[in-house]
């Protein structure tokens, strides 16, 4: 799996200050002013956004490339409504030699693991006789498994990566979404530092983790770095990491 940022919102410090400004005033002068404005002003002002009505949020946008991903994950992916994708096809692209991913209790367990490997060669050999056969790739598609490998084109705009922050890195949540996200929020951080405390869980969706750790029996005292890190603290008590 790899999660690349190929494009984003430049500017998007002055743009999120100025679409947060509108509310008072607007126009040439104003964007002057936030153009001229130190690197310590912008910050405060950045830090207040983050904690307050999200709205100008969404005039920020990341367009991600993955690649190496299950469709079983694009699946959900995708129900984020909020978005923009282009995903590649299997209608007109023959699949011969496909790659698949495996899951972690599969590859953990020796005998399911060949038992699994083993039926995706079977699926490849009748994909590939159906299309020997003269069947047309869009039908023959119809055998190939959930979890073949599948690249996506993606967009969000900072609102909705942030409500997937606080939505999809929970327990519940699939292995596979929980890396996408991570990678993406990585890519973020990388050209937006600023942008952690915009993605970042909120204290209440911390808390909500936690609670559904305590529900389940996994009680365990957290340092003051995990409870700051959050989500990533989450994880490593369902991994059991000290």
């Amino acid at each position: 799996m790899k999660v690349k940022l190929i494009d984003y919102t430049y500017g998007a410090v002055d743009k999120l200050i100025y679409t947060k400004s509108t509310r008072l005033t607007q126009g040439d002068e104003t964007r002057g002013k936030i153009k001229n404005m130190s690197i310590e002003e912008k910050q405060e002002e950045l830090s207040y956004m983050a904690n307050t009505i999200p709205s100008s949020w969404e005039f920020v946008n990341y367009t991600f490339e993955i690649s190496g991903v299950s469709r079983a994950f694009t699946h959900q992916f995708v129900r984020t409504r909020t978005g923009s994708y282009a995903q590649q096809t299997m209608r007109l692209l023959n699949m011969d030699q496909f790659e698949y991913v495996t899951g972690p209790t599969v590859k953990e367990n020796p005998d399911a693991h060949e038992t699994y490997v083993q039926c995706m060669a079977d699926i490849q050999k009748t994909y590939d006789t159906l299309i020997e056969m003269g069947c047309a790739v869009e039908d023959a598609r119809g055998v190939l498994p959930t979890n073949i490998c599948t690249n996506i084109i993606a967009q969000f705009n900072l609102r909705t990566i942030a409500e997937m922050g606080r939505s999809r890195t929970g327990k519940r949540t699939q292995n596979e979404y929980r890396d996408v996200f991570e990678g993406m929020f990585e890519e973020v951080i990388k050209i937006h530092p600023w942008a952690e405390d915009f993605i970042q869980p909120k204290e209440q969706d911390r808390l909500k983790l936690l609670e559904q750790l305590i529900e389940t029996g996994e009680k365990r005292k957290l340092s003051t770095e995990e409870r700051y890190c959050g989500w990533k603290a989450i994880d490593k008590i369902r991994k059991g990491e000290k």
